[in-house]
């Protein structure tokens, strides 16, 4: 009765052993043929990421061949628009290199014990000038009491940083972001709750897998790979992350971290 369950049948004729009778082997290969998928969509999706900004420089090139070299102006312009796409490469490659280190275990962690609101006012101060020039409202909000968790604290600095650039990118002006860390059940939630765009119902699933973007019109920046990071940084210290949104309403994305004493 599941849909997404994928049965490999082999028929076998059991010949003279079995006069008239054949062996039926039932094969489960929804794993693999998940992965599968995963696989084709990979290649898929960096084949998409990689196509615009190639295209871009091919283009460039081309023009500056045909006689743009001779017009200072115009050729000074076109070779900061091929920055722009050779660091747009260049950081895909990195965090593409990143999460591949991350996800074999490459990537050691330096667990020690950390007081959570250190590391979410650090995250913070690193955003609040992005944020203020983009007419947003950055707020804090963590209790001195909070419980110390074990942790990378760069690491999940990480995580918050990529969270915060992201609530920046998708709230209007004159919008408010807020980050916070509370203790619950021996675990302390980090959550960024935005006024923003917010995300479709049928992409929450989705959001925390490479390349996944939830609307690429408007998600036009950006690699699509820093959410797929988070997730993979988050799991390595045996927490959670997770995001509760509405289109038009906002986004609240939350992960959890187990505490130092429980």
């Amino acid at each position: 009765n599941n849909p997404h369950l994928f049965l490999r049948i082999v028929a076998t004729p059991l010949g003279h052993v079995l006069p008239g009778s054949t062996l039926l082997l039932f094969q489960d290969i929804t794993q693999i043929q998940q992965l599968e998928t995963v696989r084709q969509d990979f290649i898929s999706n960096i084949s998409h990421e990689l196509r615009t900004p190639l295209a871009s420089l091919k283009a460039l090139t081309e023009t500056l061949q045909e006689g743009a070299l001779e017009d200072p102006p115009a050729a000074h312009r076109f070779l900061e628009r091929m920055q722009t796409e050779v660091d747009s490469l260049s950081l895909m490659v990195s965090e593409l290199l990143e999460l591949s280190r991350i996800e074999s275990g490459r990537v050691p962690l330096h667990i020690t014990t950390v007081q959570p609101c250190e590391i979410l006012s650090q995250a913070v101060d690193r955003l609040r000038l992005q944020a203020e020039r983009s007419g947003l409202s950055l707020s804090i909000k963590c209790s001195d009491d909070i419980p110390e968790i074990l942790a990378d604290a760069k690491r999940l600095e990480q995580v918050l940083v990529n969270l915060l650039h992201n609530a920046i990118k998708f709230t209007p002006e004159g919008g408010a972001i807020e980050a916070r860390a509370q203790d619950r059940e021996n675990r302390v939630i980090f959550s960024i709750e935005d006024t923003g765009v917010g995300i479709p119902a049928e992409d929450l699933l989705r959001i925390f897998e490479r390349f996944y973007k939830s609307d690429r019109s408007r998600s036009s920046t950006g690699t699509g790979l820093g959410l797929a990071i988070a997730r993979h940084l988050v799991e390595a210290h045996g927490g959670n992350i997770w995001v509760e949104s509405a289109e038009g309403e906002g986004s609240i994305f939350s992960f959890s971290i187990p505490i130092a004493n429980p």
